[in-house]
């Protein structure tokens, strides 16, 4: 009898469950790119610092340029404004660190989309279903079973249930990558700058 329902609901049950797999790669990706060691790589700081006190500029702008962590992308901008005032550098420093702090915050957007659109999406396929199972059961002769009615329903509101479960794990998950960034630019400012004294300090570079 419910037939037509439970393939309506299956109809939304795909976008859900693509939903979720895209939900997981964001997920799986900001753990991978927002650890400490990724972001800030003592090599790789160690060296840049080392260079720049020995007035090595060449070898600390190459470092800069071929490191993938986000942070090289102030130090290259520090490197290459040095003879520049502190005023100027500072400037420059902000806009760069507003570049890299979109890398840290790299496809959360996807995870905010996908919190707000799969309960819309699973409230979708439940009022899909529902309106069929509802037609199902009145066109009998125009006696309703309540038995089928339930479990008609019951079906319709599967894709609710894993419409609010795929948005309550973005969403957590959003809000620890968005904190997690929101920290770690603090952090690269904070280590930008020590750099932007050891380039101005005693004419370093």
């Amino acid at each position: 009898m419910f037939n037509q329902s439970e393939l309506l609901t299956e109809f939304f049950i795909y976008p859900l469950i693509f939903c979720s797999i895209i939900a997981l790669a964001i997920i799986i990706e900001r753990f991978y790119s927002l650890r400490k060691s990724k972001i800030f790589p003592q090599d790789f700081l160690y060296d840049v610092e080392r260079f720049i006190k020995n007035g090595e500029i060449d070898k600390a702008k190459g470092l800069c340029i071929g490191a993938k962590t986000p942070l090289a992308k102030i130090y290259l901008t520090i490197i290459e404004n040095h003879k520049n005032s502190i005023d100027t550098i500072k400037l420059e420093m902000e806009e760069s660190g507003k570049r890299a702090y979109l890398d840290l915050e790299k496809n959360l957007e996807g995870l905010s989309a996908i919190t707000t659109i799969s309960p819309l999406l699973g409230l979708l396929g439940t009022v899909a279903g529902m309106i069929r199972a509802l037609s199902a059961v009145s066109y009998q002769n125009g006696i309703a079973n309540p038995h089928m009615l339930a479990l008609g329903i019951s079906e319709a509101l599967y894709s609710t249930a894993l419409g609010l479960i795929i948005a309550i794990v973005s969403y957590l998950f959003y809000k620890y990558f968005s904190s997690r960034a929101y920290n770690f630019g603090a952090l690269m400012e904070d280590t930008a700058s020590s750099v932007l004294s050891y380039v101005k300090q005693d004419n370093a570079i």
